[in-house]
């Protein structure tokens, strides 16, 4: 993460004296960064290992290299050993592509130590279609409009694409006061960017809740986090004593264009 500055104005701010401080901050130490999922979309899947960096570091990660990675289908037995294809990223063979229900185990072994998580990927809920809400007159907002089903409990993920290029943002949702309802739910951008005639692709990503934990934690952290304490890091589904999350997920899209 980038350094990050506080502002301070003295009362006298109509002749301009401000004050620029750089908190300072107790950094943790460099701890490793575990990332990957299965998706029931056509693979390769791919698993990032990196090295976390000092808040006022670089915002550059770096992999890390020499890592034995396989994801095992606990359901079928069938296990694919990963390739690192560049420092740090490691790439599925075997494991075309994940089917629903199933449960799949990620095994790392790096340095001595093992880290291993388990995820179930959920039945596909399909994304009906992607409109815009246009009442608020300062943005323009994205919705998702979907089925959820009844009586089954359901954690999502929302991402979208803005002209081709990876809005930074992401959301998470459960379905605990919406079971079964037909939803509509408005999706805030990273800065409100959505602009008229701007082609959007939302994807709808259903998650186990394992999942949902770390994502719905990282998420207060990264964008509801208004205070000035440092958050603690969100609570990772894999063991061992690393960062990050592994998942086996469904994913539907559906791309619209933002006109009224």
């Amino acid at each position: 993460m980038k350094s990050v500055f506080f502002i301070l104005t003295a009362a006298a701010i109509l002749a301009a004296c401000t004050k620029t401080i750089t908190p300072a901050l107790n950094n943790a130490g460099s701890q490793v960064y575990i990332q990957g999922a299965v998706s029931d979309t056509a693979g390769p899947y791919f698993v990032s290992i990196v090295r976390s960096v000092g808040f006022y570091d670089s915002s550059i990660y770096p992999g890390i290299a020499g890592a034995a990675v396989t994801i095992t289908d606990s359901t079928t037995g069938q296990q694919d050993a990963l390739t690192e294809t560049s420092t740090g990223l490691y790439v599925t063979h075997t494991l075309t592509q994940g089917i629903p229900g199933h449960t799949y185990l990620l095994n790392v072994r790096l340095n001595g130590t093992t880290y291993t998580a388990s995820s179930t990927m959920p039945q596909p809920v399909p994304l009906d279609s992607v409109s815009f809400d246009f009442s608020d007159t300062t943005r323009i907002e994205a919705v998702a409009n979907y089925q959820d089903p009844v009586h089954i409990i359901n954690f999502y993920k929302y991402t979208m694409t803005i002209n081709g290029t990876v809005d930074k943002r992401f959301l998470t949702f459960e379905d605990r006061l919406s079971d079964g309802r037909y939803i509509h739910d408005r999706i805030d951008a990273d800065t409100g960017e959505v602009k008229r005639y701007d082609v959007v692709r939302l994807s709808l990503v259903g998650i186990d809740s394992n999942v949902y934990t770390y994502l719905h934690e990282a998420e207060q952290i990264a964008y509801n986090n208004a205070g000035l304490v440092s958050p603690a890091n969100p609570q990772s589904n894999i063991t061992g004593g690393c960062l990050g999350y592994f998942s086996a997920q469904t994913v539907s899209s559906k791309t619209g264009i933002a006109r009224q």
